[in-house]
C-alpha cells in the first residue's frame, strides 16, 4: 500500500518517510536534552564542585593536623577570651593523646607536691641525676611528693624501646603524640597540667620545671608551702615577669611574630625554669587554654590563662626562684628555690653538700 497519497513513487516515499522519522527522532531529542539538561548538568557541576571542595577541606584538615605535630602551626578552636589579648583561634590541646601514661600515680595517696619537670629523650643522665637527688620521691621526709618528666615524641633518631624500658623501670614518664620541640613547649606543660587535673586532682601543689634546672625541693616545702601560704586555692608563684613586651627580632630564642600574637604587651607570668602553684589551678589552667589562642612561649602562654581566670601571681623575693646560674656555695643554696642551666653531675653534687651542710649556715 502506499502511505504517500499515490503522488509519488515507492522509492520517493521512503526517503520521506526516513525524513519524518529522522526529524521527529532530532526533534524529541532535542526536547529531552533541552528540557533536562541543564538540570542533570548543573546537578553534576555542582556535585562535583562539592566533591572537591570536600577534598580541599579533606586537604586542609590534614595539613592542620600536620602542622599540629610539627609544632608550626597548632589548629583551631573556639573564639579566644578577649583577655589573653589574642585575635586569633586556639589550639586543640586535648587532641593529643598520651603514649606512655601513669594514671595510677595518685591512686591511693593524695601527693603534697607534683614536681612537672620538662625533658627530652636524650636527656637520659638528667633524669637519672634528679632522681638520684632533688626529684626523689622521698626528698623530704614525711611529705609525698610525685616527680612525671613529660615529653613529647621525637622527629627520628629516637630510640623508643629505651624510653619504654625507662618509663616501666621508674614510672615517672609521662608521653603525648606531639613533636617534642621548642615550639611545642606550651603543648608539653598543658600536658602536664591536664594530668595532674585528670589524675591527681587532690593535689596540694604542683611545680613545674626543667631538667636542667636545680630545685631545693627541701627548702621549697619547709620554707614557703608548708608555712601554708595565705590560700591553697589560685596560688601561683616563681620569678614573677612582668610589664615584659613581645620581641619582634627574628635573631632572638624569644621572637614572636605579630600574627602570632599581635598585642604589644604581655600580661604577668613567672618564668618557666620554674613556677609553683596550687593543685586547683592545673585544670583551672587547661580549662582556660580551651579559649585562649596557642602561642609556643610556654610561661607567657600560662600568664594568659591566669589572666583569664583571674587569678594573681604571687611575688616573691626575685632571690629564690632564680633563671641564671647561682654560683654553688651551700649557704646561699640552703635559700634559694631555684638556679639555673644545671649539669646532671651537679645535680647530684649540690643536692649531697646540701644534706650535709644543712644545719651550718
Amino acid at each position: 500500500m502506499n502511505y504517500c497519497g499515490g503522488f509519488l513513487s515507492p522509492r520517493e516515499c521512503t526517503k520521506r518517510s526516513l525524513f519524518l522519522v529522522f526529524t521527529i527522532s532530532f526533534t524529541a531529542i532535542y526536547l529531552i536534552f533541552y528540557l533536562y539538561a541543564p538540570h542533570h548538568l548543573a546537578a553534576l557541576f555542582k556535585s562535583d564542585n562539592l566533591h572537591k571542595e570536600s577534598e580541599k577541606n579533606l586537604l586542609k584538615k590534614n595539613l592542620t593536623n600536620f602542622k599540629q605535630i610539627s609544632g608550626k602551626e597548632n589548629g583551631e578552636l573556639p573564639p579566644e577570651n578577649e583577655k589573653s589579648g589574642n585575635k586569633a583561634t586556639p589550639t586543640p590541646t586535648q587532641s593529643f593523646t598520651f603514649i606512655i601514661n601513669e594514671e595510677e600515680k595518685c591512686k591511693d595517696k593524695t601527693p603534697f607536691l607534683v614536681l612537672l619537670i620538662s625533658t627530652t629523650a636524650a636527656e637520659l643522665q638528667h633524669r637519672r641525676a634528679i632522681r638520684e637527688s632533688w626529684g626523689s620521691e622521698a626528698a623530704v621526709p614525711g611529705v609525698d611528693i610525685v616527680r612525671l618528666f613529660m615529653l613529647g615524641i621525637e622527629n627520628k633518631g629516637a630510640n623508643k624501646d629505651v624510653l619504654l624500658r625507662e618509663s616501666n623501670q621508674y614510672h615517672d614518664i609521662i608521653q603525648q603524640d606531639f613533636l617534642d620541640t621548642y615550639n611545642n613547649l606550651t603543648l608539653k606543660t598543658l600536658m602536664g597540667m591536664r594530668w595532674v587535673a585528670s589524675y591527681c586532682s587532690g593535689a596540694r601543689f604542683a611545680m613545674k620545671t626543667d631538667s636542667d634546672v636545680f630545685v631545693n625541693t627541701m627548702y621549697l616545702i619547709e620554707k614557703l608551702l608548708r608555712p601554708l601560704p595565705p590560700s591553697t586555692q589560685n596560688y601561683f608563684t616563681g620569678h614573677l615577669m612582668k610589664g615584659h613586651t613581645p620581641i619582634r627580632n627574628k635573631a632572638s630564642k624569644w621572637y614572636i611574630s605579630e600574627e602570632e600574637f599581635p598585642g604589644k604587651k604581655y600580661h604577668p607570668f613567672c618564668s618557666g625554669t620554674g613556677y609553683v602553684f596550687s593543685g586547683d589551678l592545673a585544670a583551672k589552667i587547661v580549662n582556660a587554654s580551651l579559649t585562649i589562642k596557642y602561642i609556643h612561649l610556654e610561661d607567657v602562654y600560662i600568664g594568659f590563662c591566669l589572666n583569664a581566670k583571674g587569678v594573681e601571681i604571687v611575688p616573691l623575693s626575685y632571690s629564690l626562684f632564680n633563671i641564671h646560674k647561682v654560683p654553688f656555695s651551700p649557704c646561699m643554696y640552703n635559700k634559694i628555690i631555684t638556679s639555673h642551666h644545671i649539669q646532671p653531675h651537679e645535680h647530684i653534687l649540690y643536692w649531697e653538700i646540701l644534706q650535709e651542710k644543712k644545719h651550718t649556715c
